[in-house]
């Protein structure tokens, strides 16, 4: 007689993310008096995969910034597009119900960290030939936060994608003003602080891993404590 027993199935919860971030209300007041007005012709996987279009735009923006530091107004363009497209596909699969839950979560995220590698590239066009592996290290480090996310998720299933109150959507409002002070000022200001923002990539992921592993060593400590408790139940039977 087959014994084997099939574990129960997790919830997925990878379409209910943890937002706790200072731009919450406003984004959804956006999303109550934008969403009834999208097309029916434009559907979810048209506003995920428009995060293609964009980071491309953002390269090509990146690259003509070299000799007119004027295109980061098209830069700053697709990343306030990007931001609503992002927004809306979640929303709009919700409210016509189009059940791509799963499909939309891998697409948005993998499309998110396209769109990531494309502000690095653009900005990298910027950049000395002597920042190349600055630029590199950019990104393996802002890569590394993604990651983290995901590794998390695997851990606690609770999607969690800000910190402090400062999430994605904050971090583009700042790529903007950012992207505003490179024109006023030129691009050296970019070539005076890249270093500097590495750095503090850096040094913000050691301290995010770092507390984090403390917080999943207390969770196995309590799994291990439970599991023993109920051995020694077992035993006393």
């Amino acid at each position: 007689m087959n014994t084997t027993t099939t574990p129960p199935k997790k919830e997925f919860t990878g379409d209910k993310k943890n937002l706790v971030h200072f731009l919450v209300p406003y984004e959804q007041k956006f999303l109550d008096a934008a969403v009834p007005h999208v097309p029916a012709y434009i559907g979810t996987t048209h506003l995920t995969l428009m995060t293609i279009l964009w980071s491309g735009i953002i390269i090509m923006a990146g690259y003509l910034a070299q000799a007119n530091v004027h295109w980061l107004w098209l830069l700053n363009t697709c990343i306030v597009l990007q931001y609503m497209t992002d927004m809306l596909d979640g929303a709009v699969g919700r409210a016509r119900n189009t059940g791509l839950v799963k499909w939309g979560f891998y697409m948005d995220h993998f499309l998110d960290y396209v769109f990531l590698s494309s502000i690095i590239v653009g900005y990298s066009f910027m950049l000395p030939q002597s920042y190349l592996f600055l630029s590199l290290l950019c990104l393996a480090f802002c890569v590394g936060f993604m990651v983290h996310v995901f590794l998390d998720f695997s851990v606690t299933n609770n999607f969690k994608i800000s910190c402090n109150y400062f999430g994605v959507s904050e971090l583009r409002l700042v790529l903007i003003v950012f992207n505003v002070g490179l024109i006023v000022l030129g691009k050296g200001l970019l070539i005076q602080v890249f270093p500097f923002f590495v750095g503090g990539a850096f040094l913000a992921l050691c301290v995010l891993v770092y507390r984090s592993q403390k917080v999943y060593n207390h969770l196995d400590a309590i799994y291990q404590a439970t599991q023993a408790k109920d051995t020694q139940k077992k035993r006393c039977l």
